[in-house]
C-alpha cells in the first residue's frame, strides 16, 4: 500500500518542521540561503561541489574559527537539487564520506529498471494504490534515506532544508514544510523524507503522481490570511493567486487527495515558491527565517543567498540538421522553452524580493545597527568562459553521469562559487563590516 500522510494529532508531538523550529543556532549576524535547481544527477553533483566548497572556507567569527557551511541556515531544493539538501539536511558531514558512491554515481535508468523486473515489485504495480513512483520512493527509503523522516532532518546545527515539488491539482509549488501540511490538517514530521524527494523530482510521464491525502476540518487548515487575500482581491498580487489556490485545500470532498509532481514545473530554482511565498510565513513574507522579530531586526547585517542552476541549453539535433522537428521535439523544445523563460523570471523576481527584503528589515530596525547587506549569487554553466568546455557541460545527461563527469561537476560547483562576485563581495563585507578575516584558501 502507498505511505500516505498521516493526519494531524496522530503523531508524537515533535516541534514542527518550520522556520521557527527547525533554523540551526549559528552567527544571528549572518543569513545564508542555497537553492538548489532541478537537473537530475548533474544538478545533484553541482550543489554536491558547492557544499564542498563552503566546507573548505573558513572565516573568523569573534576570534573562533568556522566553516562557512555552518553558517548556512537554509537550503530550498527542487527535482535533483533535493537529493544534495535532504541527504546533507540528515547526515551532515557524512555527504562528503559516501553520497558520491552511493547516490552520484549510481547509474540510475539501470536501477530503475532492475526495480521494475522483480517479480515481487512487478507484483505490487498491480495494485491500484501502488504506482511507479510509489516503488522507487520505497528503494530511495531503503538505499539512499535509511528510512528517515521529517521529524529527523534539520537538526542540530544542520540547514532548515525545504524540498519542493509541485501540486498540479492546483498549478502551485508545493513546499514540504508544516504550514503546507496545516493546510491539509496533516502532520509532516511521520512523512519520509525519500517520498518528499520523489514527488520533487517526478518527471512526467516516465512516474505518475505522488498522493497525500487532504483531511478534513481541522483548527490549522482555515488560515485568515487566505480570506483576507481573497476579500482584498489584488487581482495582480502574488499573495492572491497563492490564495485562490490554496482556497480549494479547504473543500475535503471537493478535492480528497493532491497530486505531486516534479518542483521544476512551477519553479526550478526552488526559491520563490519556499522562501519567499506567503505559505511559509502565514501570509507574511516579512516573517521570513524569524529574521522579523525585534530581536533578530538588531542582529542580522549580512545575507548570502546562492542560487546553484544545472540548467542545460544543448542544441537540438534537428535544428543543427535543419531537418524539421518531429511531434516529440517540438513538445521537447516547447516544454524547455517554457522552462527556461519561467526559471530566468524566477531568478529576477527572487533577487528583487530578496534585496527587498534586506531594506525592509533596515528601515524597521533600531537606527544605531548597520545597513543589511544582501548578496546574490547566481552559479551556471553559462559563466564556465571556455566554449569547448562550457559545451561538455550543456550536453551532460541528467542521469547515469560517469565518475569523471561527476568529479568535474563537483570541481565545477567549487570554481563557479569562487568566480562569483557576489560571493567574492559578501565575503569582503564580512572582514570590512564586522572585522571578521577570511582565511587563505586551502582548497586543492
Amino acid at each position: 500500500m502507498t505511505t500516505l500522510n498521516t493526519q494531524l494529532g496522530e503523531t508524537s508531538l515533535e516541534p514542527a518542521y518550520d522556520f521557527e523550529s527547525r533554523l540551526p543556532d549559528n552567527d544571528d549576524r549572518l543569513f545564508i540561503v542555497l537553492a538548489f535547481s532541478g537537473g537530475g544527477t548533474r544538478a545533484s553533483a553541482l550543489s554536491y561541489g558547492v557544499l564542498n566548497a563552503l566546507r573548505q572556507e573558513e572565516i573568523t567569527i569573534d576570534g573562533k574559527d568556522h566553516r562557512l557551511l555552518d553558517q548556512v541556515d537554509v537550503i530550498s531544493a527542487v527535482s535533483g537539487g533535493s537529493y544534495t539538501a535532504a541527504y546533507y539536511g540528515l547526515f551532515g558531514d557524512r555527504l562528503f564520506e559516501d553520497f558520491r558512491e552511493r547516490f552520484l554515481l549510481r547509474n540510475w535508468p539501470r536501477t530503475y529498471g532492475w526495480v521494475l523486473a522483480n517479480p515481487v515489485n512487478m507484483a505490487k504495480l498491480a495494485s491500484p494504490d501502488f504506482n511507479r513512483s510509489d516503488l522507487m520512493a520505497r528503494f530511495l527509503d531503503d538505499r539512499i534515506f535509511d528510512g528517515k523522516t521529517f521529524a529527523e532532518l534539520s537538526l542540530g546545527a544542520l540547514p532548515f532544508v525545504i524540498i519542493n515539488a509541485t501540486d498540479i491539482n492546483n498549478s502551485l509549488t508545493f513546499s514540504f514544510i508544516q504550514q503546507q501540511f496545516d493546510l491539509l490538517c496533516s502532520d509532516l514530521n511521520s512523512y519520509p523524507v525519500s517520498r518528499a524527494v520523489m514527488a520533487s523530482s517526478m518527471v512526467p510521464p516516465a512516474f505518475a503522481p505522488l498522493r497525500l491525502r487532504n483531511y478534513p476540518e481541522c483548527h490549522d487548515k482555515t488560515k485568515p490570511w487566505i480570506n483576507q487575500a481573497l476579500q482584498d482581491r489584488e487581482l495582480l498580487s502574488r499573495k492572491f493567486a497563492v490564495a485562490q489556490g490554496l482556497s480549494r485545500y479547504l473543500d475535503h470532498e471537493e478535492m480528497p487527495f493532491l497530486n505531486l509532481a516534479d518542483g521544476g514545473i512551477t519553479d526550478n530554482i526552488g526559491v520563490r515558491g519556499s522562501m519567499m511565498s506567503p505559505v511559509a510565513h502565514r501570509g507574511d513574507v516579512e516573517k521570513m527565517a524569524g529574521a522579523f522579530g525585534p530581536e533578530a531586526l538588531g542582529k542580522v547585517e549580512h545575507v548570502l543567498v546562492v542560487l546553484v542552476n544545472a540548467q542545460v541549453y544543448p542544441p537540438y539535433p534537428w535544428a543543427v540538421s535543419g531537418d524539421e522537428p518531429g511531434n516529440l521535439e517540438t513538445l521537447e523544445a516547447s516544454f524547455d522553452a517554457a522552462l527556461n523563460t519561467l526559471t530566468t523570471e524566477n531568478i529576477a523576481q527572487a533577487r528583487r524580493e530578496f534585496l527587498a527584503w534586506g531594506a525592509n528589515i533596515t528601515q524597521k530596525r533600531p537606527p544605531d545597527r548597520p545597513e543589511v547587506s544582501v548578496h546574490f549569487a547566481t552559479l551556471t554553466f553559462n559563466q564556465v568562459d571556455d566554449s569547448a568546455r562550457r559545451a561538455k557541460y550543456n550536453a551532460l545527461p541528467t542521469a547515469a553521469l560517469q565518475s569523471q563527469e561527476v568529479d568535474a561537476l563537483t570541481a565545477l560547483g567549487g570554481e563557479l562559487l569562487e568566480q562569483s562576485e557576489a560571493y567574492q563581495q559578501f565575503l569582503d563585507s564580512v572582514a570590512q563590516l564586522t572585522n571578521w578575516e577570511t582565511k587563505t584558501d586551502t582548497r586543492p
